[in-house]
């Protein structure tokens, strides 16, 4: 319990006494009395238990009292479990009257089963009592005084929101910022490729605040190719810390791998690199530590830079290649300026010197430290009387003791502030890791589980409680780092370490974190996480079992891929040990089958399950946990039906199965749960109405759940007129809490005459609130929209995805505050807007910053008819349109900062932007800048950073270039060459791609390259007419990566490219007709990373590569002549490549194969052709299975005869994705990766379908950042799938089509992410 929580923990036992006194079950046990004389003890108790805790610190006998205070708190912990095991008997009983000719029932309702249970329950709440009476009676040796209550202080609401509060105001530290860049950039002078440099400083000066300013500045962005971001912390463990660096590059957790491949996985993305590594949060001294962690990481290229941030000098000392940078405390005027910020709303600073005084003196004892005055400053807040501040600076202020460098005690002033139900909601996040990315919505379900959350109000639920909670921590500096969704929402936030600190300073015991079998658990422990990830029973320390009244076992920590073996022997034993328990998390643990014993839970309110993917179903006797308010089973994937009488689950509030995708129906009786908040999906079942199996239920099962909220799919909805009395008893309209609704059709055939017209009536009746703020629908079949679409005015986003009979759009202009449209595979939309003018008394979409169409074949323009003047959208950022090849008239989109067309051609668009930015700026609507409140007015485009051009007829107008000063990324794949490339001065990446037209030797001319000063990276892939590269190429001195592939006209490299002397990477891939390297290749004094792959006709290297001192990698593959002339020890060209440190690829092998004069042809074969032929029959689907992958005018075909395939169709497919092979199983198609692509490539993996990043450089050499967007789109047509794979954020895509030879009838699995 935390320290300080007991006044809130009397409040609740003296509620439940109350509450369970008039319950009929207390009635018929005979203890109402003995219920009603504990809590009037507990009450007495409680009026003196403030002035108790105030006293154990500071007073003759504080010892005494500290002792006293135990006594209670075991007390009225177990005072709690047993009010809590009668009131769930009362649940038992409610539930159980409402069947009463179940067996069962009547076994419980016999009069000697009551009379038993009634004695039994008599002599534990009497012993109860006795012991409380006990404690009461000593309370008068400390002459306690009586208060009636806590001092309720709760934040004034500021004009400004939340944002204020959480948003890194960093103050007086550009100096430090300026500094630290000016050192890493140095570093590329230094002695050593990787510089390590620390920033030290005590904690809560800001070290970590003012890394992310440096590691999100401008300037490092444009310097180094790769930024990572590794919080350390406590446990300085080598293996870890690197898995952490390759999960932060591939966006992915490795799997249980051996240190080795760890080290070899991590080398490969980072070696020749010039990269930034955050260390944050150091505390390791041991130096043979960091010496093995440093030596992984110096393959880095010169310049590379290591920023660590630690408490410890000495831990500086043994990294440091650096002078450290010693981060000081904030001046006096700086100090002043944050404190005011936080103890003030601007305009109502103190206008008396006193008072000024008053706050500086308090400042004084912050030191600087900004983390401490903003809490002290965000705590007097509160206190807005000058006598309440003297107050605070003569009394609480002078109780601070400690070392001058710890800030804990300072800290604990805002925690001491706390009213008692905050302080247990804070000291509860102690349980999760440090850094840890805490969920808002399942912290407050923990807390709800726990019985912190206390009403006040009968008209408020819980979860709104909660959520007040939650903000109040917030604003008073508990919580920091929020990140919302995209309805604007806080998902997500982090503490603090220093808080985390604290926090763990008040629990005390209660709770713990196990990192080994080995930790010992006290016997009082209450509540436990695991720190790391738990793969079986054997892991949980034997002294846990000792603990017997635990209430929480929390596994934060579980990986997101990793496949983990069944562990139904860890549920057993957890049931079997923890009766008490009320949150229990199994997530991701391999669990099959749920044990038919966890009925024995009966304090059970927080169950988590998801990601068991294993779980088919559910035994009936998770029913009969009456008390359960949350049950979590997202992602359990072959689920295929809920519990079939789970609306004996009377207190369940929070029910998530969204990735239930085995999912087939709801049960019946799921609209009893008249509680029910959360419900993330409804799966209707398919079939005509009457076909549905009795125990599905309908969507009238939504009819009473009007508390539902968050996000509700409804899914597989009917076509057809039958359905529509049944959608009208979803009674959608009466659920003014749901913020999300997506509605999806049933894919079937809707040609038939008047089906479409069906599906408006049947749209009418699902009506939802007009509160809501997202609508998506898919696969609707009508040809309009149901009129209660105008009448949403709060959406925020809306999606249309395969409404292949739409021809007319909602007017979307009339929604003020729509800020996300997705227009997707409307096949009959021809026009977006259908009136001759849109809203013309406000601005144009005034809130819409990201659209997105994709696949609307005859979509012709914005408008029907021609207009003279284009409207500009005024927040428009994010622009992406795909095959839609009629477009041509559309509004103007001067401030977008990320642009992807395909097949389409917005000309018009952009050459009007520019006619207007001449002519005059009056058509341009002003935006806010983010610098400042006034209106600004910006050059059209001068803020788009990223284009994605592909498939477009004419190239972009030359008008167009010298306005995007902010360009950094350009992408051309089959379209023609723009001219003004000189105008891209911030142009860092560019790709050139698939062209038969495209002959960049003479499209450009020098002066075009000459301009391109910041390029990086650049990527020319399917070039016919690439004969040699451009001779303007070598004024581009920045270049650091140049990639070649598939050029099979290239023959030579000139000797122009020795004067980039940047260029730290060169690879050339599937160039047959390349026949030799120019000598001066060894002028290139930055060369770290040389590759060959498939280049036949190269036969030798020059000379000059024995000059290449920087290079560290060389890699070569399918080069049988000069794989042969660079054998170690005898090929001829041995003596050029000797000195380099790593050799790949084929080099790398060949010592392991024998030697031979000539490879025979299956050597010749890629090592995965070789793998899929050794494969075992089994692993082969049943008949004969062909994939195919299209991509631009290739396709490989893939069978069990992979031999006949030639090799360079082969290496077509490995380019685009990883091989995998397929399995028919119980008609499900299922697919498991094989990789890697090639030796230092990567691709794709497919997991279930699923795509997952494999490195931040996917299929391109330029660094592009998925994020973890990437979206799998279906279409099934029986045997044949065409997807897509994009990022919704940088427009990357590719497309493939697989024809995969197995039964029409088989099931196919899709998971979107």
């Amino acid at each position: 319990m935390a320290e300080g929580a007991l006044f809130d923990v009397a409040n609740g036992i003296i509620g439940k006494s109350g509450n369970l006194a008039l319950q009929e079950i207390v009635l018929i046990w005979s203890l109402k009395d003995e219920i009603a004389k504990l809590g009037e003890t507990v009450s007495t108790i409680k009026a003196v238990l403030l002035d108790a805790e105030a006293k154990q610190h500071n007073s003759e006998v504080s010892e005494a009292i500290k002792l006293w205070l135990k006594r209670l708190k075991d007390a009225m912990c177990d005072a709690d479990d047993l009010l809590d095991e009668i009131s769930t008997e009362a649940l038992r009983r409610e539930v159980m009257t409402r069947d009463k000719k179940a067996k069962e029932v009547r076994i419980f309702f016999s009069k000697s089963n009551q009379l038993a249970y009634g004695l039994r329950m008599g002599h534990k709440v009497k012993e109860m009592r006795e012991r409380f009476d006990a404690i009461a009676a000593d309370r008068n040796k400390f002459r306690l005084e009586e208060c009636s209550g806590e001092r309720q202080v709760r934040y004034k609401t500021r004009e400004q929101t939340y944002s204020h509060v959480h948003a890194e105001a960093v103050i007086g530290r550009e100096d430090d910022k300026k500094a630290i860049i000016r050192s890493l950039l140095d570093a590329n002078y230094a002695k050593e490729n990787v510089s390590v440099l620390p920033i030290v400083g005590i904690g809560g000066l800001g070290k970590t605040a003012v890394a992310k300013l440096v590691f999100n500045d401008e300037e490092i962005k444009n310097y180094f190719e790769l930024k990572l971001w590794v919080c350390v912390s406590d446990n300085f463990d080598v293996k870890i810390i690197v898995e952490k660096i390759i999960e932060c590059i591939k966006n992915k957790k490795p799997k249980d791998l051996e240190m080795n491949t760890l080290v070899n996985d991590l080398q490969k993305e980072i070696n020749g690199k010039r990269y930034l590594l955050v260390l944050d949060d150091m505390w390791n001294e041991d130096l043979e530590k960091w010496l093995r962690l440093k030596d992984i990481l110096m393959g880095g290229a010169r310049g590379s830079g290591i920023l660590l941030t630690t408490r410890i000098k000495i831990v500086a000392e043994i990294a440091q290649t650096m002078q450290p940078h010693l981060l000081k405390g904030l001046d006096e005027t700086q100090s002043w300026s944050l404190f005011k910020k936080m103890a003030f709303v601007e305009g109502e600073e103190p206008k008396s010197a006193s008072f000024e005084n008053i706050g500086k003196e308090i400042l004084k004892k912050c030191g600087g430290v900004p983390l401490a005055i903003r809490t002290i400053g965000g705590l007097l807040s509160l206190q807005k009387s000058e006598r309440e501040w003297l107050s605070f600076k003569n009394n609480e202020l002078l109780n601070i003791s400690g070392k001058d460098d710890d800030i804990l005690p300072t800290l604990k002033l805002s925690y001491n502030h706390l009213p008692s139900h905050l302080k247990q909601c804070f000291a509860f996040c102690s349980i999760f890791p440090k850094d840890y990315e805490i969920e808002k919505a399942s912290l407050i379900y923990m807390w709800m589980a726990q019985g912190f959350i206390k009403l006040y109000n009968e008209k408020k639920c819980p979860q709104d409680i909660g959520d007040e909670y939650f903000m109040d921590l917030l604003q008073r500096l508990f919580f920091q780092e929020v990140e919302e969704d995209e309805l604007g929402n806080i998902s997500k936030f982090k503490i603090h370490d220093l808080m985390h600190d604290l926090a763990i300073q008040v629990t005390g015991s209660d709770y713990t974190s196990i990192n080994s079998k080995e930790n010992v658990i006290d016997e009082k422990t209450r509540h436990v996480s695991f720190g790391d990830t738990l793969y079986s029973s054997s892991e949980i320390p034997i002294s846990l079992y000792r603990a017997r009244r635990i209430k929480t076992f929390l596994l934060p920590c579980q990986p997101k891929y990793d496949t983990i073996k069944s562990n139904d022997s860890t549920f057993s034993e957890i049931i079997a040990s923890f009766k008490f328990i009320r949150l229990l998390d199994l997530h991701k643990i391999g669990i099959k089958t749920i044990p038919s014993s966890i009925k024995k839970l009966k304090h059970l309110r927080y169950l988590d399950l998801s990601m068991n993917e294993d779980i088919e179903m559910f035994l009936n006797s998770i029913v009969k946990l009456y008390s359960l308010q949350t049950l979590k089973l997202s992602k359990c994937e072959n689920l295929k039906e809920l519990p079939k009488d789970i609306y004996k689950l009377i207190n369940l509030r929070f029910l998530e199965i969204d990735g239930c995708s085995g999912l087939t129906h709801m049960p019946n009786g799921l609209g009893q749960l008249t509680n029910l908040q959360t419900l993330s999906r409804f799966v209707i079942s398919k079939g005509s109405i009457d076909s549905m199996p009795k125990s599905s239920g309908g969507l009238k099962e939504l009819a009473k759940l009007n508390e539902l909220r968050d996000n509700l799919s409804i899914e597989n909805l009917k076509h057809g007129k039958d359905a529509v009395l049944e959608y009208k008893d979803a009674n959608l309209k009466e659920k003014h809490r749901l913020d999300r609704l997506d509605l999806n059709w049933v894919c079937e055939a809707t040609d038939e005459t008047g089906a479409g017209y069906d599906d408006m009536l049947l749209i009418e009746a699902l009506q939802p609130h007009i509160n809501l703020k997202a609508l998506s629908l898919e696969q609707y079949g009508g040809v309009i929209f149901p009129h209660w679409l105008v009448s949403l005015t709060n959406l925020v986003q809306f999606k249309l995805h395969s409404c292949n009979k739409c021809q007319y759009l909602p007017p979307l202009d009339q929604f003020p505050s729509l800020k996300i449209i997705v227009l997707d595979e409307l096949d009959c939309l021809e026009h977006i807007s259908d009136s001759e003018s849109d809203n013309s008394d406000s601005l144009f979409y005034p809130s819409l910053e990201k659209l997105q169409i994709w696949e609307c074949p005859n979509l012709k323009g914005w408008w029907r008819g021609r207009r003279d003047s284009l409207p500009s959208f005024p927040r428009l950022s994010n622009l992406e349109i795909r095959n839609s090849p009629q477009l041509t008239s559309f509004p103007l989109f001067p401030y977008l900062e990320s642009l992807s067309l395909e097949k389409c051609s917005l000309k018009q668009s952009l050459e009007r932007m520019m006619i207007n930015n001449k002519t005059s700026s009056g058509n341009l609507p002003s935006i806010a800048s983010s610098s400042s409140s006034p209106s600004t007015i910006v050059a059209p485009l001068s803020k788009l950073s990223y284009m994605w051009i592909q498939e477009t007829e004419e190239a972009l107008p030359e008008e167009c270039l010298p306005n995007l000063i902010s360009l950094r990324t350009l992408h051309l794949d089959k379209c023609p060459l723009p001219q003004g490339m000189r105008y891209l001065t911030a142009l860092q990446h560019l790709n050139v791609w698939n062209s038969e037209v495209v002959d960049i030797s003479n499209d450009w001319d020098e002066m075009e390259w000459q301009g391109l000063t910041t390029l990086l990276t650049l990527h020319f892939n399917e070039l016919p007419k690439l004969v040699s590269l451009p001779m303007g190429l070598q004024y581009v001195s920045s270049l650091q990566n140049l990639s070649i592939w598939n050029c099979d006209n290239l023959i030579a490299i000139p000797e122009g490219i020795c004067k980039l002397i940047s260029l730290q990477s060169l690879q050339i891939c599937d160039c047959p007709n390349l026949e030799s390297l120019p000598e001066e290749i060894g002028a290139l004094p930055s060369l770290q990373t040389l590759e060959f792959w498939y280049c036949p006709k190269l036969e030798s290297l020059p000379e000059g590569i024995g000059a290449l001192t920087s290079l560290q990698t060389l890699q070569i593959g399918g080069c049988p002549i000069l794989l042969k002339r660079c054998k170690k020890q005898i090929g001829e060209d041995w003596h050029k490549i000797s000195h380099i440190p790593n050799l790949k690829g084929d080099l790398s092998r060949q010592e392991e194969q024998p030697d031979e004069e000539e490879p025979n042809e299956e050597a010749k074969e890629p090592a995965l052709v070789q793998l899929s032929n050794s494969l075992p029959e089994s692993k082969l689907a049943k008949g004969n299975i062909t994939r195919r992958i299209e991509s631009d005018n290739h396709a490989v075909g893939i069978s069990s005869l992979y031999r006949n395939i030639p090799v360079k169709m082969i290496l077509i497919f490995l380019k685009l994705f990883s091989l995998w092979i397929v399995e028919v199983k119980e008609k499900e198609l299922k697919a498991t990766s094989v990789e890697p692509l090639l030796d230092g490539r990567h691709g794709l993996c497919i997991h279930g379908w699923e795509i997952e990043t494999r490195k931040l450089s996917i299929l391109t050499s330029f660094n592009l950042q998925l994020e973890g967007c990437l979206i799998l789109k279906h279409v099934d047509s029986g045997t044949k799938i065409h997807f897509n794979a994009f990022d919704a954020l940088t427009g990357w895509k590719q497309e493939a089509l697989c024809l995969i030879e197995v039964p029409a009838s088989a099931k196919w699995k899709f998971r979107r992410q």
